[in-house]
């Protein structure tokens, strides 16, 4: 039912039992008479006419959104932080997929032990854009010459997105890198969720070191729906 105007009340006129309803029909359609819970919302669905949006799950995000029945739809903010506590030693002369084995944050569970550590994997529901990126530092300290080293991030173990590659010089400095992009994420309508992964490349035998805050560490962060 939407809103009516029941006119106004003219002083010594009889209040008719018309008036008195379309007055009360008013009141179940105003904002105090739909909300139910803590948190809820009440929105237009059209002129004059009002509905309660129910409060979203801890986390999420109110936004616009034409195709909903509300026009609006609280979304998730998925967003996860990993990291290694020991050195990681990769393969030479290949990329290779760093495994994690802590979380500094993991909001929707896009990071699991097993069977997959070295992946960040889209939620279900949570289609959009991401900030994703990775950190490493390599232990050059003990090598000599040159070396080719760097670091990307791989989408479900085929498409590079963001690399890093240059050639280093052993037992000067050990290098750091750093790689970042934004990507758009699916979860592909469930079972074939996308993922990523933080991969390294050396063409020497060094190790990726285990550094206090930034080595290696791997990150995603949704940022929009699209």
């Amino acid at each position: 039912m939407a809103y009516t105007d029941p006119g106004d009340a003219v002083p010594g006129a009889v209040i008719t039992a018309a008036w008195g309803d379309a007055v009360r029909a008013d009141v179940v359609e105003s904002a105090l008479a739909r909300v139910a819970v803590k948190g809820d919302i009440v929105v237009a669905t059209a002129a004059n006419v009002l509905a309660r949006l129910p409060v979203g799950a801890d986390g999420t995000r109110l936004e616009a959104d034409s195709g909903e029945a509300t026009g609006t739809i609280w979304r998730k903010q998925p967003a996860a932080r990993v990291y290694n506590s020991v050195a990681f030693d990769p393969a030479i002369s290949a990329w290779d997929s760093i495994d994690f084995d802590s979380e500094r944050y993991d909001t929707d569970a896009l990071h699991a032990a097993a069977p997959n550590p070295d992946r960040l994997t889209c939620p279900d529901d949570a289609d959009g854009i991401y900030h994703i990126g990775g950190q490493v530092r390599f232990d050059n300290s003990g090598g000599i010459g040159s070396n080719v080293q760097g670091l990307r991030i791989l989408l479900n173990g085929a498409i590079c997105i963001a690399q890093v590659l240059l050639d280093a010089n052993l037992g000067l400095v050990d290098n750091s890198f750093l790689v970042s992009c934004d990507y758009p994420l699916s979860d592909n309508g469930g079972g074939a969720n996308d993922y990523v992964e933080l991969q390294v490349f050396t063409v020497t035998d060094v190790n990726v070191l285990a550094e206090p805050s930034y080595s290696p560490e791997f990150w995603i962060h949704f940022v929009r729906a699209i």
